[in-house]
């Protein structure tokens, strides 16, 4: 299942024709690169292995002044049938990520207090600012929003306090987890 794929073919499917860069633009005003696992610079890629596989078709090549030629695709009938998998797929699938994090903390024995201690504060000033972000993010937003869009918006700031409440409870449990290694 590829988030790239599912945005790609959803964009065409709700938009119609665009070229890549329109898509890029899409993906900045989805702001999907904070949310989701689509990242600008592999439209262009996902555009070409979707065209190979039938999913979608090139319908034009623009050219704006002086910007380079840009090729328009569509989504086919068979892209729109794939969409439908795509979606039930992804619909459907818990995911739950692991984080490299916690292997490194459970072999962490030979590592100091004050190291780990200063590693986990790190983390935990890193979410509270991508969870003040997101806030910020979701209030200046909230009225242009969907309902839909709405509720993935939520969802994101939960899993953000939820990692901050769980650094926070990380730190007090430090102690413990060290002294475990001596």
């Amino acid at each position: 299942m590829s988030a790239i794929r599912l945005f790609v073919l959803s964009t065409l499917a709700e938009r119609g024709p665009m070229h890549g860069h329109q898509m890029r633009l899409q993906v900045a005003e989805d702001r999907a690169e904070h949310w989701a696992d689509v990242k600008p610079g592999a439209l262009y890629g996902a555009l070409a292995r979707l065209a190979r596989e039938g999913l979608v078709a090139e319908v034009r090549t623009e050219r704006e002044g002086n910007y380079p030629e840009r090729t328009v695709y569509e989504i086919t009938a068979e892209g729109r049938r794939a969409l439908g998998t795509l979606h039930d797929q992804m619909l459907r699938a818990v995911v739950v990520p692991t984080d490299p994090f916690d292997l490194a903390l459970a072999h962490a024995r030979t590592v100091a207090e004050d190291t780990l201690q200063e590693i986990v504060n790190a983390r935990l000033l890193e979410f509270r600012a991508r969870l003040t972000s997101a806030e910020s993010r979701l209030a200046a937003a909230r009225p242009w929003l969907s309902a839909a869009e709405l509720v993935v918006s939520e969802h994101q700031i939960a899993r953000l306090r939820t990692e901050v409440d769980w650094h926070e409870h990380l730190l007090e449990a430090l102690p413990k987890i060290t002294s475990e290694g001596a």
